[in-house]
């Protein structure tokens, strides 16, 4: 039953397979959440994760991590009781010629609803919301890694 799952393509959810091409690889990110997430669900992927980008065959570069809340919807006694809660990464990956494998940006958002009475109830609320769009933006990044290699094509040699 496993030759079989793993011969159609099937994998454990959250681990996707790495490009050979890549599967040694430096993640930088001033943003250590999601860096801390993507080296463990890179690692759990097959792939080596190193801290220098000069022992590495490429390079996450996690640029301009955001995590915005804005208002949504507001009572009638004019206070909040909604928010659009969105995370915002744009990376880029870079193999050891310095060559751009892929350049994205990835979102995920969440509407937040509350009572505006009920602060601390919120905020665990919100922190909940905050850390399950961590996991998605992760997911959403290492797909689109694992489908590099569709992209880097092997250099063919004419006689």
């Amino acid at each position: 039953l496993s030759v079989s799952l793993t011969a159609c393509g099937f994998h454990l959810r959250g681990q996707l397979p790495i490009p050979e091409e890549i599967n040694v690889i430096n993640v930088k990110s001033s943003e250590r959440d999601l860096q801390s997430r993507l080296v463990d669900a890179l690692s759990f992927s097959g792939a080596t994760v190193v801290g220098s980008a000069t022992d590495a065959l490429a390079v996450l570069d996690l640029r301009n991590v955001r995590y915005d809340r804005t208002v949504r919807t507001i009572d009638d006694r004019g206070k909040v009781n909604g928010y659009t809660l969105q995370y915002i990464v744009n990376f880029t990956v870079v193999n050891a010629d310095g060559d751009t494998l892929r350049e994205s940006t990835v979102v995920t958002q969440r509407d937040f609803n509350f009572d505006p009475d009920l602060v601390l109830q919120a905020e665990i609320e919100e922190e909940s919301l905050r850390e399950d769009m961590l996991t998605d933006v992760t997911q959403q990044i290492l797909r689109q890694i694992s489908t590099i290699v569709s992209s880097i094509s092997p250099v063919s040699q004419t006689g």
